[in-house]
């Protein structure tokens, strides 16, 4: 028993004394992550708020869903599939429901988006907990156009 005791405050310190080099390079994992996703879709990952977890799809539900990440700003909402980046008017989304579907507690919901004739439907896992309001931010967005529908019975 006093050995564990002791390697824990072993650790402990030798945590401490490592605490800036430790921080350091999660500052630099941080900075990677940014300039890939600069590399890979020629946005800006710190001007853009995520929406989706990022979840992948796995047997019969890729029938279902797409497994895209979500992101948004003030005007627009972007489906970004590593490379391939669709962007999309806040004001052209039409319709957001909840679905009865859930992925790993993370609730579905499709999202209608009008474009010239057409209509675009996506579904999306959200990535709302009570650490994270962004899919709320993003209901409220797009309840400011008046044209837009959202199911409010099912609102957050």
């Amino acid at each position: 028993m006093l050995y564990v005791i002791i390697s824990l405050f072993v650790i402990v310190i030798l945590l401490m004394l490592n605490s800036q080099r430790i921080s350091l390079y999660f500052e630099n994992l941080q900075e990677h992550k940014e300039i890939d996703f600069k590399k890979r879709t020629n946005l800006d990952l710190w001007k853009l708020t995520k929406l989706s977890p990022g979840i992948t799809w796995l047997g019969g539900d890729q029938f279902h869903f797409s497994n895209p990440e979500f992101y948004f700003d003030d005007a627009f909402l972007y489906i970004i599939d590593y490379k391939t980046v669709i962007k999309h008017a806040i004001e052209n989304i039409t319709e957001m429901t909840r679905t009865s579907y859930t992925r790993n507690d993370r609730r579905i919901w499709k999202i209608v988006i009008k474009e010239s004739d057409s209509k675009i439907v996506y579904k999306i896992a959200t990535n709302h907990s009570l650490t994270t309001s962004n899919f709320g931010n993003f209901l409220d967005k797009v309840n400011e156009n008046k044209e837009s529908v959202i199911n409010s019975e099912w609102l957050l």
